[in-house]
């Protein structure tokens, strides 16, 4: 048994066994999702705006964690959202009609609400040598979902873009119902108490340690630019069908993820077993691989092969998340489950604010010239490096793998203070990594994209859907 599995609280022990009940399936439905809208009749602008309206929604349902937690305690506030917003995002999904799809995004919107609890459940009562651990293996599940989406695609091509489809998202609304059921008996409250008196007085130390300390404001600028680099991700399958980018089949640009993700499981196993990790030089290691994959993908019209290199430099990006979230709550240590609650919030609040504009912004550079979001996700990635550059001065960090800014005797301690769910500041509810830890709606965690303009939709969707 590992050893940090030991640190781990029971909560997190369960939220982690049922995560493949939403992980698994649940990337299938994003990365087929633009597919699926265009071939429902939503353009890419149409797609753009509504994806800006959800993440405009993102920007309040944050606030919506705290008072209902103080209401109905952490358990039940974090049943009840996530139910509500992943039940409304699936749903219009599984109806096969573009005329209700902006219902999914709206819902989907308070998914960073649900992901705020199940983000202070996950932590509360474990230890800082296991926080990594915790935050990596739901991606690696996230991971191993994704490797799976050639499945889906198999689905789509033997029932059709819209009726298969269909099928998937029926599939994750099941599974997500299973897990949820095994959660509503399983999960026990924590220990911290709540109340009123303690609610603004949470919030006010987030907002202290926000203001108080520049590594945290430097991560929340890695944190936003993440954000925009997993909007244009929104638009990853579309591209790669499109005769304007990669021109490659469905099945084919199945594979993409895949690839991907199979580098991206070996990078989470190495920082998870890892006993001494630098993590600013882990994360600008994974920065400069991100910024070759956009410049390869915005290369691959030419040679859709680059693609495929693409997908593997950028796999090298898996464990930004985990890496990332673990500075930001080991500066949480002591605080109990109300504070963390509020500084989780403010996290993503403050992301959402600035990346509101992002999936629009990406959908009107597609509809200009697909090749255009990769410059703007390669133009991100130059940011992130730059912050991280500082960071590294600030901190005297050296090596990706060692080095003073690293893992303490693998307690998970960081040397100097830095501060899910991607996808949530942009990544896996993991996720989100997605992710990011990044859902359509999310800062981090999990889908946030746009779609091409309307004279082009209608001959795009003819095309992507004959590929089927």
């Amino acid at each position: 048994m590992p050893r940090w599995r030991k640190r781990l609280s029971g909560n997190a022990k369960w939220l982690i066994a049922t995560e493949p009940g939403w992980s698994i399936p649940m990337p299938w439905v994003f990365y087929y999702m633009p597919l699926y809208l265009a071939a429902v009749g939503v353009s890419e602008v149409e797609y753009g705006a509504l994806s800006s309206l959800s993440r405009g929604l993102s920007i309040a349902a944050p606030l919506l964690a705290m008072p209902a937690a103080a209401r109905l305690g952490f358990k039940r506030a974090f049943l009840v959202l996530d139910t509500l917003s992943n039940v409304g995002m699936l749903l219009p999904l599984a109806a096969g009609r573009g005329e209700v799809a902006a219902l999914a995004f709206i819902f989907s919107g308070l998914m960073p609400s649900s992901a705020i609890l199940w983000e202070v459940l996950l932590v509360e009562g474990t230890g800082s040598e296991a926080l990594v651990a915790a935050y990596s293996v739901p991606s690696i599940i996230y991971l191993a979902g994704s490797m799976l989406t050639p499945l889906a695609g198999v689905v789509l091509n033997r029932f059709g873009l819209v009726w298969g489809y269909r099928l998937v998202a029926l599939a994750a609304l099941s599974s997500f119902l299973a897990k949820t059921a095994i959660l509503a008996v399983a999960l026990k409250e924590p220990g911290s108490g709540l109340g009123r008196k303690r609610e603004g007085s949470g919030l006010r130390e987030a907002i202290e340690l926000a203001a108080s300390d520049d590594g945290v404001r430097a991560l929340l600028l890695f944190s936003i630019l993440s954000s925009v680099i997993y909007a244009v991700f929104g638009y990853q399958s579309l591209y790669l069908c499109d005769d304007r980018g990669a021109r490659m089949t469905v099945e084919e640009a199945g594979l993409i993820p895949s690839l991907s993700s199979t580098v991206s499981l070996a990078i989470l196993a190495l920082v998870t077993t890892v006993s001494r990790l630098n993590r600013v030089g882990y994360l600008a290691t994974a920065a400069a691989a991100g910024a070759a994959a956009y410049a390869l993908y915005a290369l691959s019209p030419a040679r859709p092969v680059l693609a495929f290199a693409a997908a593997l430099a950028s796999g090298l990006r898996g464990a930004e998340f985990s890496v990332s979230r673990a500075y930001f709550i080991d500066l949480l240590e002591g605080s109990d489950a109300v504070a963390k609650g509020h500084a989780i919030s403010l996290l993503y609040t403050l992301s959402s604010i600035v990346t509101v504009p992002a999936p629009a912004l990406v959908g009107l550079l597609y509809s200009i010239h697909p090749v255009s979001i990769w410059l703007l996700a390669l133009s991100a990635s130059l940011g992130q490096l730059a912050v991280l550059a500082w960071l590294a001065k600030r901190e005297g960090a050296s090596a990706p793998l060692s080095g003073a800014a690293g893992v303490d005797g693998g307690r998970g301690q960081p040397s100097t203070p830095i501060s899910r769910m991607s996808l949530l500041s942009s990544g896996i509810r993991t996720t989100a990594q997605p992710p990011d830890t990044s859902t359509l709606g999310f800062t981090t965690l999990r889908v946030s994209s746009a779609k091409h303009s309307h004279s082009y939709a209608a001959a795009s969707t003819l095309s992507l859907t004959s590929q089927l």
